[in-house]
């Protein structure tokens, strides 16, 4: 049996350069990465002074790593589920009593990252129990200078191969055992770019309505300028591009965490290349921004801003998807992952649908017991996408993730700083 200590830190000196490099050489051996778990954009988030958020590593006697992962203490506000989930009586029920005040908000100490959806909080050796590790995690202290743990876990997203609109239930009991339970909202958006090296071929795979679509929204924005910003450029600009940041993320029904300025700049200073603002301009006025992550293998689209007057003549937020895709032809990626949310308008540009669950557990006795009969009485609105492909162009690859069985290892803890 391996006997694994804990480490944990919440600033980035917590851990030596060469636990760092460490970390980074650990997940290389993983074919499901993630640039959110890479150890530069965990150095970013740790550095972010808005952010109560901790990076922990399991190590043998020998300093071998055998898991990674990032926890935050955040803030969830829900709004509503109207947009993406629906239900029977008991989930109409178990909704009207939880949005009786018009919505509500809550602590939540999220394994992962609450800024970005997909498989991104933790990777771990097959001999390990991955269950014990985390739990581990859930129950230190509070975080940064907060008094108290939030009232609510959250481990997110485990990723699901069942097709979208198969009707297969993924949401009620958890794996994480009785007093957890699983929830899914809205998959995540991805674009295979597999047998598509060149704009030319990704267009050429394509439909002739989403064809003529993508053009479409290339002639509405040909009077936009994109330009990409320098470290100083963002330092600069960092507050202006959050201001346009809220006025896309105040509309969303259900958030979790926040943008701040200062992750921009943190994520530009340890990211470098591999982090991407661009700014688009209509007449030198810049209405609009978008960000995104690239590791060789996938681009991440991060978040956009923009003032919502121009969209629709300029088919701002489309066109900004389309270049993100183009990014992703350029590095020669497999994927680009474009996130939650607008699912229709993303399928359009090729994206297809992965699930995605995660599992909560909540302190207060009677919101865990209607959050469990939503999980049991509700499923995503899961409407049917377009089919932006021609039959016979390549079908999408998809990765499995590792067995959640796993030898149970003895796991002690030393030093959280």
């Amino acid at each position: 049996m391996i006997r694994l200590t804990l480490s944990t830190t919440e600033r980035i000196s917590g851990f030596t350069e060469k636990q760092w490099k460490a970390w980074g050489e650990f997940l290389e051996g993983f074919e499901d990465s993630s640039i959110h778990l890479s150890s530069v954009a965990v150095r970013a988030g740790l550095k972010s002074p808005a952010r109560k958020m901790l990076a922990a590593m399991w190590a043998d006697s020998d300093e071998k790593i055998h898991g990674v992962a990032v926890m935050e203490d955040s803030e969830a506000i829900s709004q509503g589920v109207d947009d993406f989930l629906e239900g029977s009586v008991g989930f109409n029920w178990a909704k009207r009593w939880l949005y009786r005040k018009g919505g509500f908000r809550f602590g939540v100490r999220v394994i992962g990252t609450p800024l970005a959806s997909g498989p991104h909080g933790y990777r771990f050796s097959a001999q390990v129990d991955e269950g014990a590790c985390l739990q581990s995690l859930l129950a230190l202290p509070a975080l940064g200078d907060a008094e108290s743990v939030p009232p609510t876990s959250v481990v997110k997203d485990e990723p699901s191969n069942h097709a979208w609109a198969s009707g297969h239930k993924l949401s009620g009991k958890s794996r994480w055992g009785s007093d957890w339970v699983d929830l899914e909202f809205d998959p995540v958006m991805r674009v295979s770019l597999v047998g598509r090296d060149s704009w030319e071929d990704y267009l050429a795979d394509m439909r002739t309505k989403s064809r003529t679509k993508v053009k479409r929204i290339l002639k509405l924005s040909e009077l936009l300028t994109f330009s990409v910003l320098s470290l100083e450029e963002i330092h600069s600009m960092a507050d202006d591009l959050h201001a346009l940041y809220l006025k896309v993320f105040g509309r969303a029904a259900f958030r979790m965490g926040c943008l701040h300025p200062e992750d921009l700049i943190a994520l530009k200073e340890e990211m470098g290349d591999s982090f991407q603002v661009w700014v688009a301009k209509l007449d030198e006025e810049v209405i609009g921004f978008h960000c995104g992550m690239c590791d060789g293998n996938e681009v991440e689209a991060f978040f956009v801003g923009f003032d919502g007057k121009h969209n629709k003549s300029h088919a701002l937020y489309q066109r900004m998807l389309v270049e993100f895709i183009r990014w992703g032809i350029e590095e020669g990626c497999a994927t680009v992952n474009l996130g939650r949310t607008a699912l229709d308008i993303k399928a359009s540009l090729g994206a297809e649908p992965k699930r995605l669950v995660l599992s909560v557990k909540m302190q207060n006795p009677v919101i865990h017991t209607l959050a469990r009969w939503v999980g049991k009485t509700s499923t995503p609105k899961q409407v049917a996408l377009k089919r932006a492909w021609k039959e016979e162009s390549k079908a999408a690859q998809t990765t499995s993730k590792p067995s959640l069985h796993h030898e149970v290892v003895t796991v002690s803890t030393s030093g959280a700083s």
